[in-house]
């Protein structure tokens, strides 16, 4: 299917040594992005380079739909970043493409999907489907996979939205297998489920089934969420499913799409999970009993407990606040079914440890997701337990202010968007509307 659109972002349609392109402003299925008060009144169009550094295009005024960029370098390429200022300089609205050769952009437009900053907005295109509690994956930073959920009748099938062009792919084969847990490995989704695994090649439309590593099953991991690292290795946490056995059980596939098994010390079911750079995967949470947090070093195959108190809580989001020494926990369902708080974990702690407590929340989180803004602020996106609908919550080490999503979203999930700044994530569940969250 992917050999269809895998081709960049966008194709050229002249090839000139001083490439020209336009960029169409997009707002999706927000209808006040720019006249809504307090209203942006400069439009600004900067080019982030692949070494990070930040370059102006173009600077309108508003009202404005599209921006011309000028000539550009046919050998430069870069991400271009759209920023909405007010009056006062304050950034109102924001909105970010996937990389671009500009030796592609000659006389082609670019659409562009802008957002009011702090808050949700619906994307382009609605897909076809509204299930609940959705597996979600993001394939080559480019196409957001939409699989497995609640509703048997569309669990094999699967949706992948295009995040280049704002748009579904069509024709999608149904899988062979109903997945409770989805990893990727290049273009090869792995759908996971209790009694196997199936490999789906999204650049062939070709299915194999997967035999495991010698010394565990795809049962032990079935359920559990994936982690991804840096380096675009996939954890299968079996720990963090939250109905089965405990299991201790951890799927690693590497670069090359290569499986084997990593074990944590102990055994736990609903916990919290998530990478951190130079330390590796951490697990946190699910067990009355064990350490509080354990990690699976870089290189390692086992888990080494920390010497923090045992932490029932299931369910909570686990994210690295942009550093190798702190991980942030936020939700999670108590044994009393209260509210299991946000609280800060210094990895590098010798003993005794103890959580340093950020705040509590409104709700009890289930199924939450957590996504780090800076060291001091992140975002939870969960189910509450009560109404049963994803929300969210913006956080620092003192304050929690609500993030209302535009539509209700019964069962959505969360996941971090292949594109925008720290902390962006995207939401899609009980809707057929996707959401994007922009900090």
């Amino acid at each position: 299917m992917l050999r269809r659109f895998v081709s960049a972002a966008v194709v050229a349609a002249g090839c000139s040594s001083t490439p020209t392109g336009t960029i169409q402003i997009v707002t999706g299925g927000e209808t006040d992005t720019f006249t809504r008060s307090p209203a942006p009144t400069k439009l600004v169009v900067n080019s982030i380079d692949p070494s990070g550094q930040s370059h102006t295009l173009a600077s309108v005024a508003l009202p404005a739909s599209t921006v011309d960029l000028g000539s550009q370098d046919v050998n430069g390429s870069g991400i271009l970043e759209v920023s909405g200022f007010a009056a006062n300089g304050t950034l109102l609205v924001y909105g970010q493409t996937l990389g671009l050769q500009f030796g592609a952009l000659d006389g082609v437009t670019v659409p562009v999907f802008v957002q009011r900053t702090g808050e949700f907005a619906r994307m382009p295109a609605p897909l076809s489907d509204s299930r609940q509690a959705p597996l979600l994956a993001v394939v080559g930073g480019r196409y957001l996979v939409v699989a497995g959920g609640a509703d048997a009748a569309l669990a094999t099938s699967v949706q992948i939205y295009d995040v280049a062009n704002y748009s579904a792919l069509s024709s999608l084969p149904t899988m062979p297998r109903t997945p409770e847990s989805l990893a990727v490995s290049g273009t090869v989704l792995w759908l996971i489920d209790g009694d196997g695994a199936t490999q789906y090649d999204l650049s062939s439309d070709a299915f194999s089934d997967v035999m495991p590593p010698q010394g565990g099953s795809f049962a032990e991991v079935a359920g559990g969420a994936t982690v991804s690292a840096t380096d675009g290795s996939q954890y299968v946490v079996g720990a963090t499913r939250t109905t089965g056995a405990t299991t201790a059980r951890v799927l690693a596939i590497d670069p090359a799409g290569n499986p084997s098994w990593l074990t944590l010390a102990a055994a736990r079911l609903g916990a919290a999970a998530t990478w951190s750079p130079g330390r590796g995967l951490v697990v946190a949470g699910g067990s009355a009993t064990a350490p509080g947090v354990e990690v699976i070093a870089s290189g390692s195959t086992m888990g080494a407990p920390l010497a923090y108190p045992p932490d029932p809580s299931t369910g909570a989001g686990a994210t690295s606040l942009l550093d190798s020494e702190h991980v942030l926990l936020a939700g999670g369902v108590g044994p009393a079914q209260a509210d299991a708080g946000v609280r800060a974990i210094d990895l590098a702690c010798g003993s005794p440890c103890s959580p340093v407590v950020w705040s509590a929340l409104p709700a009890p989180l289930a199924a939450a997701e957590a996504f780090a803004i800076d060291p001091a602020n992140a975002v939870v996106i969960g189910v509450d337990q009560v109404a049963q609908e994803a929300v969210a919550y913006r956080l620092t080490t003192a304050t929690v202010t609500p993030l209302a999503p535009k539509i209700p979203h019964p069962g959505g999930r969360a996941v971090a968007s292949p594109w925008g700044r720290p902390g962006s994530a995207i939401l899609f569940g009980g809707a057929s509307a996707i959401e994007a969250f922009a900090p």
